[in-house]
């Protein structure tokens, strides 16, 4: 009783999930659900990967993983898997600062629909870099024609566009997304101080997030479109929890390359209680970036599958919710995480 998933796009976060597959097959340490809907971790077997890096192109997943520009930690030992990673289009895969950190290889690259019909694939995920907006929806049109639900862990607008939604929609089959919130990172950790200040009547004034890191991710926001598209999103989701006249400040602010995986994150929340006496919170975070991703799509991915079993389509709203920054919908993280439950429960399809 596997998932069958191919993933494009084989860099720290892939590294991460597939070091994560195997280590929950006898650890219960740091996982939010390990089981869902009878489907455990290690129930998730990954069939296919696509990139195209000439370091990783041709090469067993379980080498490539490690392969650079990768900088995620290795935890386990992967054993051999039998999946060769093969070589997707380039689009604009490369585009920009990423041209500096991606050494495209000579190969001829596959037909994406034949090879995801060929390993009989079941869910799609994309885990390319911020910005690559042409090769995202190359690849989710490629999972419509395969048949394929569709996971998108990048900032392009895919579950949380009308149009895209209905065309999941019309082929029967799930969409999730838009840009991946981590298991404890930033956003979320933010997300949750803010829902709690709120709780205790706290009407918060100013608040900030600033992330520095040493991954490819933190080093193609470095480039101002990038940065810009990820502040948005960071920023909208924030601005739903907060008074209209809160100050408020989101985004990555620096690359820092011996961080290599590892992110800080610095936090601050200036606002108001009884009497209008002052609170301030000024704290960081420190995490890494690729078991981060990685915690969160185990969940992600076996309730896609529970969705799939359930013949749902288009975008699944409590899966999306509770998994990413730009959802269709935005609740605040204990609503998203209670809609999540009552979805793998089956207590609602929505």
């Amino acid at each position: 009783m596997s998932i069958k998933v191919a993933i494009v796009g084989v860099g720290n976060c892939c590294c991460s999930l597939v070091q994560a597959i195997n280590f929950y097959k006898n650890s219960d340490i740091g996982i939010m659900h390990m089981d869902i809907g009878g489907y455990k971790p290690y129930d998730i077997e990954i069939v296919g990967a696509i990139d195209i890096d000439k370091r990783k192109v041709g090469k067993d997943l379980s080498e490539a993983i490690f392969s650079k520009p990768n900088v995620t930690k290795k935890f386990i030992d992967v054993p051999y898997m039998n999946v060769k990673v093969v070589k997707g289009e380039v689009l604009d895969g490369t585009s920009g600062i990423l041209k500096d950190l991606i050494i495209v290889s000579n190969e001829p690259s596959v037909d994406i629909e034949d090879y995801l019909k060929s390993i009989n694939a079941e869910i799609l995920v994309n885990l390319l870099p911020t910005g690559a907006k042409k090769a995202s929806e190359f690849y989710a049109e490629k999972a419509i024609k395969a048949k394929c639900a569709f996971i998108n862990c990048t900032t392009t607008k895919i579950a949380s566009d009308i149009n895209w939604n209905n065309k999941f929609k019309e082929n029967g089959l799930p969409l999730i997304g838009d840009d991946l919130m981590s298991q404890i990172g930033g956003t979320v950790f933010h997300l949750g101080l803010i829902e709690f200040l709120n709780s205790r009547g706290v009407k918060i004034e100013k608040t900030y997030q600033l992330d520095i890191g040493g991954s490819m991710e933190a080093y193609g926001i470095l480039e101002e479109e990038r940065k810009e598209e990820k502040r948005n999103i960071k920023t909208q989701i924030i601005e739903n929890l907060l008074p209209k006249d809160s100050k408020i400040t989101t985004g990555t602010s620096d690359f820092v390359e011996f961080m290599k995986d590892r992110r800080t994150s610095y936090f601050y929340i200036e606002g108001r209680n009884c009497l209008g006496s002052d609170v301030i919170i000024d704290i960081y975070l420190r995490t890494n970036d690729g078991p981060n991703g990685a915690g969160i799509l185990l969940d992600i991915i076996r309730a896609t599958k529970l969705a799939l079993e359930r013949k749902l389509s288009g975008s699944i709203l409590s899966i999306c919710a509770y998994g990413f920054k730009n959802p269709p919908v935005k609740y605040s993280v204990s609503q998203s995480r209670k809609l999540f439950e009552d979805f793998i429960g089956g207590k609602t399809s929505m």
